[in-house]
């Protein structure tokens, strides 16, 4: 099975809080290159890149939260509903240790947050709730400088998307308004500590 040019890709990054609790965000990637590649390839090249994106965030995620997998599946719209059409498979999240900080976490949901606008904000744009966070990120519920400053290093790399050999993998907003998968080229970091609500597995942007 291959990820075949145009394709867009759900990837579900999940990882694991002491609690047991599955802190997850989701990603859309789109084939934007000239040819496919192999499922498997995709997987390590996904898995790879992700650990590299929430490196720039670890020094302000717990150390006792834990990456566990990364879960895709090839998806498109069909009668305006959002439709997995075949899975591409699950990697163990190996690469990226996990938060580095010993500190106290803020309670379950607080999260940093960037937005991510598209050609058709303010109706379609994406977000991203990054966490789970420390107590020490923030202060009276303002991210610290440092804190934002890492949070825009993660969008930034974030936007750039990665390779699977010589093939470009780039992130878009998959809208239902729109019934399309829509580019973004910037984002817009949030000083203030968000709030997540729970989704259900596999649902985001």
């Amino acid at each position: 099975m291959t990820v075949a040019i145009n394709d867009v890709v759900r990837c579900v990054a999940k990882q694991q809080d002491v609690n047991g609790s599955i802190i997850q965000n989701v990603y859309f990637f789109e084939n934007d290159g000239l040819a496919s590649v192999t499922n498997p390839d995709f997987l390590t090249a996904v898995e790879i890149f992700l650990s590299a994106v929430y490196a720039e965030m670890e020094d302000w995620i717990p150390n006792s939260c834990d990456p566990t997998s990364i879960v895709c599946d090839k998806v498109e719209f069909s009668s305006g509903i959002l439709t997995s059409i075949a899975p591409i498979g699950e990697i163990a999240w190996t690469t990226w240790a996990g938060g580095t900080s010993a500190t106290e976490g803020l309670p379950q949901g607080n999260a940093a947050l960037f937005t991510l606008p598209s050609p058709y904000t303010p109706g379609v744009q994406g977000r991203k709730y990054i966490g789970p966070l420390v107590e020490s990120a923030q202060n009276n519920g303002i991210l610290l400088s440092t804190v934002q400053t890492a949070l825009a290093a993660f969008a930034a790399e974030l936007l750039d998307g990665f390779l699977v050999g010589a093939v470009d993998m780039v992130p878009r907003i998959m809208s239902s308004k729109m019934g399309d998968a829509i580019p973004m080229a910037t984002a817009i970091v949030k000083a203030i500590v968000a709030y997540q609500r729970r989704r259900k597995s596999g649902v985001g942007v």
